[in-house]
C-alpha cells in the first residue's frame, strides 16, 4: 500500500525508457577450483571450476571464461604448445579449446572413464589413461586420435591381480620416447619407440617393517601399498612413486633398484626392525588407531641446475597433526650418479638439507597444487618455481611463495577474479571515490613495492610486477571517469582488499591490499566480518569475528605525535565508567581488576615498508559480541553496533570512544518495558537485547530545528529506527544524544539520508560540514527501508511518504542520473528483482528480473551504489556488476562489424623453449635420442594429416611465392619494355621523323609510358577507345617488325665477324708450325 504526502517531485525528469539492466562485469569464479594450470612462456593461468567452467587468466583486465560441462566440475586441465586448453570434465569429455580462436572446440568422448592425462607442453598429444588400464594417445593439434595405445601393463606385470585403472602417467623429461605409468599394483617404465617394459616397480613391505602404517598391528603381515602418484627426477635417473599409506619410494630409473623408501618422518621404513612390539589388534581400541593420509601429489622441483632439486608434498601426514599442509624437503645438488653407490644416493634421500611444512588456513585440507615457474614450462613445469598454489578442500585458493613458505601477497600478483577466492569473500561494501583520488593511491602502491626492493627487504616473489603478465586487455568506456566505484572485500584471512568495481573501463586494475595480521601482530581470529570505507577521508574500518575494529587511514608512515597516548584521560568515557556500563549489561567478558583499555592505539605496528598506504590507527575491543553493523563517515566519527546490543562512536579526529550505550531502553516511556519473547529474560547477556542492523550519519536539519546538525540514525532488527544528533562538548571533543525513535514493520536493513530540496545524497561529507557555522539549512529526509516496507520521514518522526512491499527486500540504495529531478531508490527482493521507486513518492517506475543471472542462496550478498552500479551475489565465489542505467551508458565494446569485442589471449611472437635432451653421459651410456618429429611419426603414424596451422602455413607459403614471381616477372617486363624503346628510338629516328603518324605514334608511346590518357580530342566513346587501341597495337607491331629486321642485321654482322676471326686463328696456327 501507498500513502503519500505533498512535496517535490525527485523524479520527475525519468521515464520508463530510460532504464536498462547493462551487464557490465564479474568478481571471482562461478564454482569452487578443482584444477589448475600454468604456462610461463604466454603467462596465463587456467583455471577448472566444479562448475563446469574453465577460465583464463592473464594480466590486469585479461579473463576469458569457457563454459564447458554446466553442472559438472572440470577434472583436469592442461595446457599444450601455450595455445590449447585440454580438460577433462564429469561427463568424461575430453574438450581442447584453442586460446588463439577461442571458438575452435573439438570434444572427444573416452570408451572409459578418463582416469589420468598427461601433455607435454611442446608436444602435440595427450596421454589418456583409463579405468580399464588402457592408455590411448590423442592428436590435439589434429584433433583427432592417434592410432598409437599402450595396454594395460600391469595387466602383464601382475597378472594374478585385478584390473587396475591408470592412476597417473609422467613423460621422462629428458628421453621422450620414455613414459611412466601407474597403476594401483605397480608403475610400468615403458618405452614406446621399442613399445617394451623397461621397469616394473613394485613396492612390497615385509613383516616387521613399518611402512607407512601407524597401527602396529598392521606390521605382522607382508603389504602392498596402493600406488597413488609418481615422478621422474629432472635429469631423469631417478624415479619418486607414493602411495596411500604415506610410503616414499625412490628408485634408480636404470636398473629398477630401491634406493630409500621413507615417509614424512622416518626412513627406511621396508627394512624389519625386530625390536617392535606386534601386539594383536585386540590390544589396541579405535582411540589407539592414528591413521596416516595418502600422499594426494608430489612435485619434484630444481632450480636453474636440474641436479639441484627439492621435493613437494601434498598428503602423507598424521591425522593427529593439529597443521595441515604441504612438506617440503630440500636434498640440494644430486651426487653424480655414475660415481655413486646405490647407498650413498639412498642416504641422500633420507637426510634432506632442510625439511618444513607450508601451512595453509585452519580448517582446510590441501587436496592438490601446482607450481608456478619463473620461465621454463618443462621439467613437468617444476623449474626454479617462485610461487605455488594450493587448492583447498573448500575450492578456495592458497597461494605461498617458493621455497620460504610464507603466504604470498596476493594482492600485489594476481588479477581481482583471483583475489576473490584467496580465500573466499566474507564481506563486502562498495564506496565511490574520485577518479584523481584512486590513482593516488594505486601510485602509492606502486611506490611501496620500489621502495621495498630498493632497500633490500623481503619482498619475496614481487618483481614490480604481477605475476600473470600474458595476453591483450580490451578496455571499455562506459561512463563518464570522475568517480569510480570501489569494491572493499574482507576475507577470512584478514586481507581486506580494494579494487575498481568496473576493472574493464580503466588501464589500472590492480588490487590494493590492507593485512589485519600484520596490524594487530597475530594470524588467529582474523576473520573479516565487516567493512566500512570513507572514499573522502580515505579511511577504513573493519569488523573482526572476535567483535574487535580495526582502523585504517591512508597517509604518509611518520612517528606518532608525543601528545596522542593510550591513558584514561584521552576518553570521555573513564576506564571505571566503561567498566561498570559492561557490568550493569552483564556484558563485560574482561577478567574482574583487568585494566587493558578498550581502545588502543597501533602506532607501533606499521611495517617500514609503508612509506605511504592504508596504515593502522587503533583497535576498539569493548568485550560485546561480534560486531553487527559499521559505519565510517567521511566526517570523523565511526559507529559499531553490537550482537550484544549497544552502539559505541569514536571520534577519530582525536581517536576517543565518546559513546557506548545499550538501545534497549532507549525510547522507551516511563514504566514500560520493551517486549521481549519468553525466555530471554535472565542473568545472560542475550537478555533484553535490541541489535543495531544498519548505521548512517547525515547532515540536515531535524524536525522543528531552524538549523542543520550532524545526525546518525541506527536501525534495529526489531524495526525500530533511533535518531541521535552529535554535538560538540566542553572538552573539545563531541557528545551523542539520544532525539527519538521511529518503528518499522520488519528489521531496518538501510537507512539513505537525502536532500528534499535539491535531489541529492545527504549523507555527512566534509564539504557540507564545513558550512554549517555558516547557517546551512538542509531540509533532509531519511529513507527507511525494511524487509517489508519503505518509509520517507523527516527525522524525527515525520513521514513523507510510505509503500508496503509484497516480495522481502534483501538491500536497497539511492541512485541519480544528474543532480535535482533524477534521484530514485533501488531495492533487490529476495526473489531476484531489482525494483526502481521515485521519490520522495514510493512510486515504481521500473524492475527488472535477475533470477536467470544467481543463485537465490547469496542474493543477500548485495550492494547498490550511487551512480546506478548493483553488485549482486550470484554464487558462492562470484559477484556481478549491473546498472540500471543501461540506456545512457556509452558503450564502446563493440567492434564495426557489431560483434563484441574480446581479449587476446594468445601471442604468436612467443615461442615454445626446445624439450630438453638426454646429456652427453646418457648419450654415451646408450640412451636413444629421437627428435619430435620422430617421435611424431612414432605416434601418429605415417599418414597424420596436416594440422589446420600447416594447411594456412603452406597456403600463404604459396601465395608468397606467386606474389614473388609476379613482382619479379613484372620487374623484367619493366626493364626489357624500357631497353626496347630506347633501342626503338635508335632504329628508327622517331624522335627527328615530322610527319604526322610519327607524331602520333611518338604522343602515343609516351603516353603509354606513363599511363595510358586519352586523346581530348576524340571524345570518351567506346569506338572511340577501341580505335585508339588498334591503333596502338598496330603501331607497335610495325616497330617490332622494324627491330626484327635490325636484329637480324645485327646477328648476321656478329656471325661474319666471328667467321672472319677463325679463319685467322688458323692460318696464324698452321703458319707458326710449318714456316
Amino acid at each position: 500500500m501507498l500513502k503519500i504526502k505533498s512535496g517535490k517531485d525527485l523524479s520527475g525528469g525519468l521515464t520508463p525508457d530510460i532504464f536498462d539492466l547493462k551487464d557490465l562485469a564479474r568478481f571471482g569464479m562461478n564454482g569452487g577450483i578443482s584444477a589448475l594450470a600454468f604456462d610461463p612462456i604466454q603467462s596465463l593461468l587456467i583455471a577448472g571450476t566444479d562448475t563446469g567452467s574453465v577460465y583464463v587468466f592473464g594480466q590486469p583486465g585479461v579473463e576469458y571464461r569457457f563454459q564447458l560441462c554446466p553442472g559438472k566440475p572440470i577434472i583436469f586441465v592442461k595446457i599444450v604448445r601455450g595455445l590449447y586448453i585440454v580438460s577433462v570434465d564429469g561427463n568424461n569429455n575430453v574438450t581442447i579449446v584453442s586460446m588463439e580462436s577461442k571458438h575452435d572446440m573439438r570434444v572427444y568422448t573416452p570408451p572409459e572413464r578418463v582416469t589420468a592425462i598427461e601433455c607435454d607442453p611442446s608436444l602435440d598429444w595427450a596421454w589418456i589413461g583409463m579405468e580399464n588400464g588402457l592408455t590411448m594417445v590423442y592428436d590435439v593439434d589434429r584433433g583427432t586420435k592417434s592410432p598409437y595405445r599402450i595396454e594395460n601393463l600391469q595387466r602383464t606385470i601382475l597378472p594374478t591381480r585385478p584390473r587396475s585403472p591408470v592412476v597417473f602417467i609422467a613423460l621422462n623429461p629428458r628421453v621422450v620416447q620414455t613414459i611412466l605409468i601407474g597403476y594401483q599394483g605397480c608403475a610400468a617404465v615403458y618405452n614406446m619407440e621399442t613399445k617394451e617394459i623397461l621397469l616394473a616397480l613394485q613396492f612390497q613391505i615385509p613383516v616387521g617393517a613399518p611402512g607407512g602404517d601407524l597401527h602396529p598391528a598392521a606390521q605382522q603381515r607382508i603389504r602392498f601399498p596402493q600406488l597413488t602418484t609418481g615422478v621422474w627426477h629432472p635429469n631423469g635417473h631417478h624415479i619418486c612413486t607414493a602411495y596411500d599409506d604415506g610410503s616414499i619410494v625412490f628408485w634408480d630409473a636404470k636398473d629398477g633398484t630401491l634406493l630409500q623408501a621413507r615417509t614424512l618422518d622416518d626412513t627406511e621404513v621396508n627394512i624389519s626392525r625386530r625390536s617392535l612390539n606386534l601386539t594383536s589388534p585386540q590390544s589396541y581400541g579405535p582411540q589407539d588407531v592414528t591413521v596416516r593420509e595418502p600422499i594426494y601429489k608430489m612435485a619434484w622441483c630444481c632450480t636453474s641446475n636440474p641436479e639441484d632439486t627439492a621435493l613437494v608434498v601434498a598428503g602423507g601426514e598424521s591425522s593427529a597433526v593439529p597443521v595441515k599442509g604441504l612438506t617440503y624437503m630440500e636434498f640440494g645438488p644430486t651426487p653424480v650418479v655414475q660415481i655413486t653407490s646405490y647407498q650413498a644416493m639412498g642416504d641422500h634421500y633420507a637426510q634432506p638439507r632442510r625439511q618444513r611444512i607450508y601451512p595453509v588456513p585452519p580448517g582446510f585440507d590441501p587436496v592438490d597444487f601446482m607450481m608456478i615457474p619463473r620461465s621454463s614450462p618443462h621439467y613437468a613445469g617444476n623449474m626454479d618455481p617462485v610461487a605455488l598454489i594450493t587448492i583447498l578442500s573448500s575450492g578456495e585458493l592458497y597461494s605461498i611463495e617458493y621455497p620460504s613458505g610464507s603466504a604470498l601477497p596476493v594482492a600485489d600478483m594476481f588479477p581481482p577474479s583471483l583475489c576473490w577466492i584467496q580465500p573466499r569473500v566474507s564481506a563486502l561494501t562498495v564506496s565511490s571515490v574520485r577518479i584523481e583520488q584512486w590513482i593516488g593511491m594505486m601510485s602509492a602502491r606502486k611506490n611501496r613495492i620500489k621502495a621495498a626492493s630498493a632497500d633490500g627487504l623481503p619482498l619475496n616473489v614481487s618483481r614490480d610486477e604481477p605475476i600473470l603478465t600474458g595476453g591483450i586487455p580490451v578496455h571499455s568506456r562506459y561512463r563518464r571517469m570522475n568517480l569510480r566505484d570501489i569494491i572493499i572485500s574482507g576475507h577470512s584471512d584478514g586481507s581486506v582488499r580494494l579494487w575498481d568495481a568496473s576493472h574493464g573501463e580503466i588501464e589500472n586494475s590492480q588490487v590494493l591490499d590492507i593485512s589485519i595480521p600484520d596490524a594487530l601482530g597475530r594470524s588467529e581470529d582474523i576473520w573479516v566480518t565487516g567493512i566500512s570505507f570513507a572514499g573522502q577521508m580515505g579511511e577504513v574500518s573493519v569488523a573482526l569475528i572476535t567483535g574487535e575494529m580495526v582502523y585504517f587511514r591512508f597517509g604518509l608512515n611518520r612517528p606518532p605525535p608525543d601528545a596522542i597516548s593510550t591513558q584514561q584521560g584521552d576518553m570521555p568515557i573513564s576506564a571505571a565508567t566503561l567498566a561498570k556500563k559492561l557490568n550493569d549489561l552483564h556484558l563485560n567478558g574482561r577478567p574482574e581488576g583487568s585494566q587493558a583499555p578498550p581502545l588502543r592505539l597501533l602506532t607501533g605496528f606499521v611495517d617500514p615498508r609503508y612509506r605511504e598506504g592504508f596504515l593502522p590507527v587503533l583497535v576498539l575491543d569493548v568485550k560485546q559480541g561480534p560486531i553487527t553493523c559499521l559505519k565510517n563517515s567521511d566526517i570523523g566519527f565511526v559507529a559499531i553496533g553490537y550482537e550484544f546490543g549497544s552502539v559505541a562512536v569514536i571520534e577519530l579526529r582525536s581517536n576517543t570512544l565518546i559513546y557506548l550505550e545499550p538501545l534497549v531502553s532507549l525510547g522507551l516511556e516511563s514504566g514500560k518495558k520493551f517486549p521481549i519473547r519468553v525466555g530471554e529474560r535472565s542473568s545472560q547477556p542475550t537478555a533484553q537485547i535490541e541489535k543495531a542492523t544498519c548505521l548512517e550519519f547525515s547532515v540536515m536539519a531535524l524536525d522543528g530545528d531552524q538549523y542543520s546538525s550532524i545526525v546518525l540514525s541506527i536501525g534495529t532488527a526489531l524495526g525500530r529506527v533511533l535518531t541521535f544528533r552529535i554535538i560538540p562538548s566542553r572538552s573539545g571533543t563531541h557528545s551523542v544524544q539520544f532525539m527519538g525513535v521511529t518503528t518499522m514493520k520488519g528489521p531496518v536493513i538501510s537507512l539513505i539520508p537525502i536532500d528534499l530540496d535539491y535531489g541529492v545524497s545527504a549523507i555527512a561529507a566534509p564539504t557540507i560540514l564545513s558550512k554549517l557555522p555558516q547557517g546551512l539549512m538542509i531540509n533532509g529526509a531519511v529513507i527507511v527501508v525494511s524487509t517489508d516496507e519503505a518509509r520517507v520521514i523527516k527525522p524525527v518522526k515525520a513521514r513523507v511518504s510510505s509503500k508496503s512491499f509484497d516480495e522481502k527486500v534483501v538491500t536497497a540504495g539511492l541512485s541519480l542520473l544528474r543532480q535535482g529531478d533524477t534521484l530514485v531508490l533501488v531495492c533487490v527482493t529476495e526473489a531476484g528483482w531489482i525494483r526502481v521507486y521515485s521519490l520522495p513518492g514510493l512510486r515504481e517506475v521500473s524492475h527488472f528480473s535477475v533470477q536467470k543471472f544467481l543463485d537465490l542462496r547469496y542474493i543477500k550478498q548485495s550492494v547498490v551504489s550511487l551512480n546506478g552500479d548493483i553488485i549482486l551475489g550470484i554464487g558462492k565465489y562470484e559477484a556481478a556488476l549491473f546498472n540500471i542505467w543501461g540506456k545512457t551508458l556509452n558503450s564502446s565494446l563493440l567492434s564495426k562489424g557489431g560483434e563484441k569485442n574480446e581479449v587476446e589471449l594468445y601471442d604468436v611472437m612467443k615461442r615454445m623453449p626446445p624439450r630438453p635432451t638426454i646429456s652427453n653421459v646418457q648419450w654415451i651410456a646408450g640412451s636413444r635420442y629421437l627428435t619430435p618429429e620422430a617421435f611424431d611419426i612414432l605416434i601418429g603414424g605415417p599418414h597424420r594429416p596436416k594440422s589446420a596451422r600447416q594447411i594456412e602455413e603452406e597456403r600463404a607459403r604459396r601465395e608468397q611465392e606467386r606474389l614473388d614471381a609476379t613482382q619479379k616477372l613484372y620487374s623484367q617486363s619493366s626493364a626489357s619494355s624500357s631497353r626496347s624503346s630506347s633501342f626503338l628510338d635508335k632504329i628508327t629516328g622517331s624522335s627527328n621523323n615530322n610527319n604526322n603518324n610519327s607524331g602520333y605514334a611518338s604522343e602515343r608511346r609516351d603516353s603509354y609510358g606513363n599511363g595510358y590518357t586519352r586523346d581530348p580530342y576524340r571524345g570518351n566513346s567506346l569506338p572511340n577507345e577501341a580505335q585508339e587501341r588498334g591503333e596502338q597495337i598496330g603501331f607497335m607491331s610495325q616497330q617490332f617488325s622494324k627491330l626484327e629486321d635490325a636484329s637480324n642485321e645485327y646477328a648476321q654482322t656478329i656471325s661474319n665477324f666471328l667467321e672472319d676471326q677463325k679463319k685467322s686463328v688458323a692460318t696464324s696456327y698452321f703458319k707458326s708450325k710449318f714456316f
